[in-house]
């Protein structure tokens, strides 16, 4: 069976965001404690790859950014994210909401606090980023990772998209399977803007970053934190002279 994954960065604002109420309150309120200081909004501006004269004078213009997804500081000026986030891969719907072709080959370009942001390191297979940032406001930390779960256990997730924080809980549901990459799932209900948000445990520990969202299960899709660990890591190792 096909399974078609539902990827959510905001391309548009309809309504205000607002978060989700806490379901467990100890657990909330440790993690946003200690981690939602630092995930952080990314402005998204998609374009054509190659515009035509027209496109190419209306593009001067520089109507801003049309699109957010979230983010979160890793390290001294790095942050992660989900890699479809800014790989300009948009799904149909999203691309005509942006007035976009089927054919068109997109570009984006990311801002974190109105800093331009560069990709300095990819797992596509995992659908994670790594993103160079000039400054993130926020004290230099790695995260800790949890790379083994157990059925039910209680995780959060901290998203904000185009500035707004939205908190959603859930639990762990178990693997899942995705073009044939292992990633987590959950039992965490969607929002627009929620690619590319860091999911923890009770303990605050990252178990991953979110990826998608499977309808036909009604699951969240996790890339896990042994992946991203592994591409932090790999790129630390890499920059150390």
């Amino acid at each position: 069976m096909k399974v078609k994954l539902f990827i959510f960065v905001l391309v548009v604002t309809v309504v205000p965001l607002l978060p989700t109420s806490s379901t467990a309150e100890d657990t909330g309120t440790l993690v946003r404690k200690q981690q939602e200081r630092y995930t952080l909004s990314l402005e998204l501006e998609f374009r054509k790859k190659n515009p035509n004269a027209f496109q190419k004078v209306v593009s001067v213009l520089d109507w801003g950014p049309n699109g957010y997804a979230s983010g979160f500081v890793v390290g001294d000026g790095l942050v992660m994210t989900a890699y479809h986030v800014v790989s300009g891969k948009l799904t149909l719907s999203k691309r005509a909401i942006l007035g976009f072709g089927a054919d068109d080959e997109l570009r984006v370009t990311v801002h974190v606090n109105g800093c331009l942001a560069n990709v300095v390191k990819i797992d596509e297979d995992a659908d994670l980023a790594l993103l160079s940032v000039c400054h993130t406001g926020k004290e230099i930390r790695t995260p800790a990772f949890q790379t083994q779960l157990n059925k039910d256990e209680k995780l959060l997730l901290i998203a904000r998209p185009h500035g707004d924080k939205m908190i959603s809980e859930g639990n762990f549901y178990g693997p899942y399977s995705f073009r044939g990459q292992e990633y987590w799932s959950a039992r965490i209900d969607p929002r627009e803007g929620y690619s590319g948000s860091p999911v923890y445990n009770r303990k605050a520990e990252l178990i991953g970053v979110f990826s998608g969202y499977d309808w036909s299960q009604k699951l969240a899709v996790i890339s896990t934190g042994s992946r991203a660990q592994k591409l932090l890591e790999g790129y630390v190792s890499s920059a150390k002279p």
